[in-house]
Order: C-alpha cells, then structure tokens, then sequence
C-alpha cells in the first residue's frame, strides 16, 4: 500500500493535499506552523504534522509511518529544509519528489537591472541596495528575514512588513520591534489592486520581494509597483531547482495509487543502524560483583545510567564514559532521543536484572514500539541478593519462596504456612521491626530471621535470630531477610 509524505506549508503543498483527498489516498502533510495547518482541510485521508523536523527527525518519521513516496513542496527560498528532506529519504531508501514553482518571466542575469528593477542574488545584496534607497519601504520577504531590515537608517519608520497573521509570527516581529501600522498581517496572495492600495496607503517607494511565482503572487506585485511607478528589489531564487511540477506531481500520484506501481517504484529501504544498549546486574556492589562479561561490555559503553552509588563503584574503572544519574524510563528515554550521538548505551540495576529489577521495566520501554526498531538490547545477570545472602549462610536457596516488600504489599504469613523458607526484600515502610512484630502476632514465635545489611560493601552485617530478639534492633531501610520456620 501507498503511503505518501508531503512536505508542504506552500500552495503547491495544499494542492496536493486536496489532491489526495479528492482521489482518496492516504498523505502525511508536514507543515512547520499552526498557519501552515490552519490553510488544510479536514480529511480522513489527510494526516497533519505540525512541528519542524530536522534530517533526524523527517528520516524516523517516515519510518515509523512507512512512508513509500515523498513530494517536497517547501518554498523555493527554504534550501535547508529541502536539504534536510533529501538526506532523509536518502537514508530511508524511499522516493523523494522535488515539486518546483514554476518561474515567473524576469531579466536575465545579465539584465540585473531593468527600468525600476532591480534583481539581486541574496537578502544581503538587498539590503546593501536599500541603502542607497530613500522613501518607505514595502518588504514583503516573510517575517523570518526581517531582522536584516532593521540596519537600515530610520527603519522603525521607513519600513512597512507584510507577513502571514498567526500570532507566533506577529510576536515574533513585534519583538523584533515592528509594531503598529508598521506591521502588516495579511494572507496573500494579494491582487494588483490590493497591492497599488497599500503602496498608496503607505506612501511606498520601494517594494522589496522574492521572486515567488504566479503562486506567491510575484506578477501582481511588478504589476502594482510598475504602474505606481516606484523601483521594486527583486531577490533572485538561489539557483536553478531541477523537479517536477504540481501537474506531474499528481500524475505520479494517480499512478501511485495503484499498490504494485507504489511496490515496483519503491526504492530499496536501508535498515537504520541500532544502537547497542545493555542492562546489566551490578550484584551487590562495585565491580568485583559483576560477571566478567558485564565488566567487558561496561568498558565499552559510551554512556552509563544507573543510581549515584552504582556509578560512583564503577567510575575508578571507567573514566572515559559519562555517567548520568538516571535509572527509569521516563527520564533515560527522553535523554537517549536528545543524544543521539551514543550508540553504546549501558544502564545498571543493583543484584540481578531478573529479580524485582527495574530492569525489567526497563526492557519492555526498549522494545516497545518506536524504541524496539531504534534499540539493540541485551540483559547481563548479575549476582541477586538471595543467592549472595543464602551463600554467606552458607546454605542452598533452591527451595526458598521468593517475595519482595519493597514498595508492594504482600502476605508474607500465608507464605510462611505455604512455604517452610521465604526470602523478602525490604523498604522504609515494611521494616525488620515490623515483620518481628507481624510474625509475633500470628505464632511464628520460633522464626529464625537471617537479615543481611549492606550486603558485599566493607560495613556488611548478617544478623541471625528470633522475631522477639530482632525487633528493638535497629537495621539498614533496604534490608533483606530469610525467614524460616
């Protein structure tokens, strides 16, 4: 099936999309502003972005949308963004379409100037001329050049713009200071007429514009300006674009519409490189609790996540990684989108990834749609915190009811009638001394409680004994204990 991607924000954009609508086809229109979407019509065929992408971001889109063809309908003056969208479907192994205006008739570049005419190659040749210009000034470039505008002497009273009348770009101009009837917003394109009334109204005797085409509404312009007999400063495009038109443009639509057509012209999709990220157990403490293999993998890691204690263990050893202070999804994610330049990623979890691991949390946000297509993931054990308290008791933990306490809620005495030896992790909330106490209550008197603190650092301490012995003792908030009846 066809999808098709338009990048539009222009009237060749909105022709196409209407286009679409009409011949019911499936587009993704991409405009860069609210006005952009405002000027579209609502259609179940017509799915709107609103946001500029940069090569990145345009290249993960189509991706993720499975786009097969895209025409780029941006402006003739916008050499970035056409760049941009180039790059990405380069990247992406689709079809890309440049849909180019067609020009309207002007001098040659030889003839630069001609009568009240005066072509120049780019906004600073422009304003360089307007210099030498006296008398109020009509720009009608788009408000994101004016800047430019305001070097010229007295431009606060000289010069009149006429920009698009979302409310982003009038703040944007009024910040730059063009206020009042000095700022014009008005949605063009604009007729003979209209623009003879404002050069009039403005006592005008300078209009400044690109040469936009029939589209932009360049001949009606020249047309007022000539008749209104003052010069016009025309900037030339930045260079012949090679394309198609919007005519073509939807003859390769209809053609497009046909899914073996839209297979057959498909160009072959290059598979995005993944990048690498592993989750790794740090057992107990620092490094001598990792498995060799873990500590491998962790010196080659561009970027290291993990809570402040596990990164300060490991930073001795690896000095050259940055390490962020970060352990959830909700804060690695946003920060991995941001940085794309890690493509080895190690994030670190405190025992084991596969007992009560934030690990596994973790993993599921990696594969999950977008991320499983971006992400290369891989899960290191390490040594839990049962197998390192049973091997310091020196017994077996193959028949031990494993449970955790931990910000959960659990019944730990019908564990206790179910199972001879339960193992808990424990928090701030669901104490050593509120287990003594639970177990005391419904006759588990005789308990023996082993509860490990600190477990493989140099304070470690493993106290034994009975609820009743254990309670009024004071023990580390994140302890673990076996309990055996």
């Amino acid at each position: 099936m066809c999808r098709v991607l338009i990048f539009g924000g222009t009237a060749e954009g909105r022709i196409l999309a209407e286009y679409c609508h009409e011949k019911a086809i499936n587009a993704w229109v991409s405009v860069a502003t609210g006005y952009g979407r405002e000027v579209l019509l609502e259609s179940k065929y017509l799915h709107i972005h609103e946001s500029p992408m940069d090569a990145h971001e345009m290249e993960r889109f189509i991706e993720q949308n499975g786009i097969t063809l895209v025409f780029d309908a941006t402006h003739p003056y916008a050499i970035l963004a056409s760049e941009n969208i180039r790059s990405a479907c380069e990247r992406a192994g689709v079809s890309c379409n440049r849909v180019v205006r067609e020009s309207s008739q002007g001098p040659e570049p030889e003839n630069r100037q001609e009568g009240k005419v005066l072509w120049v190659s780019d906004l600073e040749e422009a304003v360089h001329a307007l210099h030498t210009i006296p008398g109020n000034l009509l720009v009608t470039t788009g408000s994101k050049e004016l800047s430019a505008f305001t070097s010229l002497d007295s431009w606060e009273e000289r010069v009149y713009a006429r920009v698009l009348p979302s409310l982003s770009v009038i703040s944007a101009c009024e910040q730059m200071g063009f206020k009042g009837k000095h700022l014009i917003g008005m949605q063009g394109p604009f007729t003979a007429e209209l623009n003879r009334a404002m050069i009039r109204q403005y006592n005008i005797s300078c209009l400044v514009t690109k040469e936009a085409g029939a589209a932009g509404g360049f001949p009606e312009k020249m047309e007022a300006a000539a008749e209104c007999g003052i010069t016009a400063v025309v900037i030339g495009r930045p260079g012949k674009e090679e394309g198609i038109t919007v005519r073509d443009a939807k003859k390769l639509l209809s053609d497009y519409k046909e899914t073996d057509l839209c297979q057959a012209m498909q160009k072959p999709r290059k598979q995005p490189e993944k990048r690498k990220v592993f989750l790794m157990g740090t057992g107990m403490g620092g490094e001598d609790q990792m498995t060799v293999r873990a500590w491998k993998e962790l010196k080659q890691c561009q970027v290291i996540f993990g809570a402040e204690r596990m990164l300060s263990g490991i930073s001795p050893g690896i000095s050259h990684a940055v390490k962020v202070p970060f352990y959830t999804g909700r804060d690695i994610l946003p920060w991995l989108e941001e940085h794309r330049e890690f493509t080895r990623i190690g994030i670190l979890y405190s025992g084991d990834t596969g007992f009560y691991s934030g690990a596994k949390k973790m993993a599921e946000a990696l594969m999950a749609e977008p991320q499983g297509q971006m992400y290369d993931l891989e899960v290191l054990p390490g040594i839990s915190s049962v197998s390192y308290l049973c091997s310091r008791l020196k017994t077996s933990w193959e028949d031990v009811e494993l449970v955790s306490l931990h910000g959960r809620t659990w019944d730990i005495v019908k564990e206790l009638t179910l199972y001879s030896r339960v193992f808990a992790l424990l928090d701030k909330t669901n104490t050593v001394k509120s287990l003594c106490c639970t177990l005391k209550e419904q006759g588990f008197n005789k308990a023996r409680l082993s509860v490990g603190e600190r477990l493989s650092y140099p304070d470690e301490r493993i106290t034994v004994g009975t609820p009743e012995e254990l309670e009024e003792l004071e023990f580390d908030i994140l302890s673990v204990v076996l309990i055996e009846r």
